[in-house]
């Protein structure tokens, strides 16, 4: 077994091996820019608006037909001698259907929109998968196979990069004194994937680590108005921050603009990528709302600040 140091020092590389530069998508959108007095943080989502996402978005919430293509290799790389390899469609279908089930139980006890621990998803389907033939998977998986499982697979369905002007625009509103927080659907590999691009965890260089908030962490995500609370209570309970004084970040207008809206944050719309740029014209919740700005750049967001 490995230490926990060199398992995630494993895990950091691994992630860069499996990511490629990547550039956004042009989503023709005028930005909308205007200066905010009185803003004293920001706070952003991660997939789509710090990260280009492959699917725009994370792949639980987002899936693509590569499924079956990233399961295959994942496998491949995880178990080389089994003497026969799950069919990958199968795969796929077992992986989402645990994925349903988690969330199916946790909606039974009252979470209106649950996040799975993703590394008992796949337990679970490793463990579904013997059930129906693939006897050499391990019947007791440990958590170090299963984190780097889970990575052989999400890198390379959803692979990730880097925003441009993403380190700059966190240097200059940090220049500003502005405290940054992040609130994400997320997985214990996304704080990973801004450490292994960013060489440093997001609370040890420009986050505060009282004011980034994961859905892994909560077992609960967008847009669930309860984990938009959340953040809203940290900025009080901990700078006496109101939410009127802090702006949010994110390209969704149903995940990030509405539930933040709905709090009484400023609101900028990220029209960067067209992979993740999402209007949701047909849901009423987001009708009447027109975020504060639109910014196809992040670091439109200092030149406002």
């Amino acid at each position: 077994m490995t230490t926990a140091f060199t398992l995630r020092q494993k895990l950091l590389r691994r992630i860069l091996e499996l990511s490629a530069a990547m550039e956004p998508e042009p989503t023709y959108t005028p930005p909308v820019l205007r200066k905010l007095p009185g803003i004293k943080a920001v706070a952003f989502d991660f997939y789509g608006t710090m990260f280009m996402s492959g699917t725009g978005d994370t792949i639980i919430d987002d899936p693509k037909n590569e499924e079956a293509v990233a399961f295959e290799a994942a496998f491949e790389t995880m178990f080389p001698d089994l003497a026969e390899q799950p069919e990958a469609n199968e795969g796929v279908q077992v992986y989402k259907q645990v994925i349903h089930d988690h969330k199916a139980a946790m909606k039974a006890e009252g979470v209106d929109y649950p996040e799975v621990q993703i590394t008992e998803v796949w337990r679970d389907v490793i463990s579904r998968l013997r059930g129906s033939g693939t006897d050499g998977l391990p019947e007791n998986p440990d958590q170090e196979l299963l984190e780097e499982l889970t990575i052989e697979f999400e890198m390379r369905n959803n692979p990730t990069w880097p925003m441009p002007d993403l380190r700059s625009t966190l240097e200059a509103l940090e220049g500003k004194s502005l405290k940054l927080g992040i609130l994400s659907n997320s997985q214990f590999y996304t704080p990973m994937i801004y450490e292994a691009h960013i060489e440093t965890e997001p609370d040890q260089a420009y986050f505060d680590i009282n004011l980034c908030i994961w859905s892994y962490e909560e077992r609960l995500c967008k847009p669930s108005l309860d984990f938009h609370k959340r953040l809203k209570t940290a900025f009080d309970a901990h700078y006496g921050i109101k939410p009127e004084e802090v702006l949010f970040v994110g390209n969704d207008m149903l995940k990030d603009i509405y539930p933040a809206h709905h709090f009484g944050f400023k609101t900028a719309l990220f029209a960067g990528d067209q992979r993740s740029l999402k209007w949701r014209k047909d849901d009423a919740r987001v009708s009447d709302i027109t975020p504060d700005l639109t910014i196809t750049r992040l670091y439109q967001l200092v030149q406002c600040l």
